[in-house]
């Protein structure tokens, strides 16, 4: 959480000595009215988070939401062109530029924590490896007035703080996707994604430096892990066997057919009793095949080494 003494700085850019100062204010404003008394209880001792992975996003949205609507009411204003950055004092705030620029009302391009839900979940694109690491569903699909932010599985963060940083950040992606439901990845949301401080590709930005040691100070210091460990998805194809059936094969005629490890080894061992036999002598096969109805054993199961003598 925000210092109103030494304020963080938010964006790629320092913020001159009056706005760091309003930023902290800001901030400490912002967390009172907004983050609950619950979130403070899960997250104490401090570090070490005691809720679940959705309570972990909906704190970690509320502690950068005051950083999105700081950035909106500034007058600083950052741009990248060719390469290099650049910031400079204007007239009015980023709110109303944008606003003036692409039209619609203010409150459309603010972040209301009170509009948002949090889950995590599998990410569309199957087994594909494009899937994405997040995805927002708009309030208007939802049905529910809510937009909804759905963080993958994929992403997990319970074994080191690195990689809960990571989906904070990707998590500030999804939440400026709520400030410009109607730019995609351009426009509204291009400017508001460069102030606030992601960088690279509109489609998997990452944190800057600076806005990477914001996330590590006020939200992974502050909260802890997050609390989920990553899974890790396999192709169909690159799979085990799916079945734990055991395939028992003919060796003469090619009839086959599937049981469990537990009729084999009864079969091993009634067949073992019968020869007044230790069962590790019972070779394999040790099955007599129903359509060849050969004297001796003629299948032979799949996963066993083939030991003994036939009769």
């Amino acid at each position: 959480m925000a210092d109103a003494e030494t304020p963080t700085n938010p964006a790629l850019y320092p913020l001159t000595e009056g706005e760091a100062t309003r930023a902290g204010l800001y901030q400490a404003e912002w967390m009172q009215q907004h983050y609950p008394d619950r979130f403070l209880d899960l997250s104490m001792p401090r570090g070490v988070f005691k809720g679940s992975r959705e309570e972990w996003l909906e704190a970690a949205a509320i502690i950068m939401g005051g950083w999105l609507n700081f950035a909106l009411s500034s007058k600083q204003r950052y741009t990248l062109y060719r390469g290099k950055a650049s910031v400079k004092a204007v007239p009015v705030s980023f709110l109303k530029h944008l606003v003036d620029t692409y039209g619609g009302k203010p409150s459309e391009y603010q972040f209301n924590p009170q509009k948002v839900r949090y889950a995590c979940s599998l990410q569309d694109g199957g087994m594909s490896t494009g899937r994405a690491l997040a995805h927002v569903h708009y309030a208007h699909a939802t049905g529910n007035n809510y937009h909804e932010i759905r963080m993958s599985v994929e992403l997990g963060g319970r074994k080191r703080k690195g990689d809960s940083a990571r989906v904070a950040d990707v998590l500030l992606h999804e939440m400026i996707h709520t400030c410009a439901t109607r730019h995609g990845h351009g426009g509204a949301f291009k400017q508001l994604a460069q102030n606030i401080g992601l960088v690279g590709p509109m489609t998997a930005t990452m944190a800057s430096p600076a806005l990477a040691t914001r996330i590590w100070d006020e939200v992974v210091s502050v909260l802890g892990r997050y609390p989920h460990n990553e899974v890790q998805l396999t192709a169909r194809g690159q799979r085990g066997k799916g079945s734990r059936l055991k395939k028992c094969i003919c060796m003469k005629c090619g009839f086959n057919f599937r049981t469990t490890e537990k009729w084999i080894l009864q079969n091993r061992q009634a067949y073992a009793d019968l020869r007044g036999a230790d069962i590790s002598q019972v070779p394999n096969p040790c099955f007599r095949c129903p359509t060849c109805m050969m004297s001796a054993p003629s299948m032979i199961v799949e996963g066993y080494p083939v030991g003994g003598e036939e009769e």
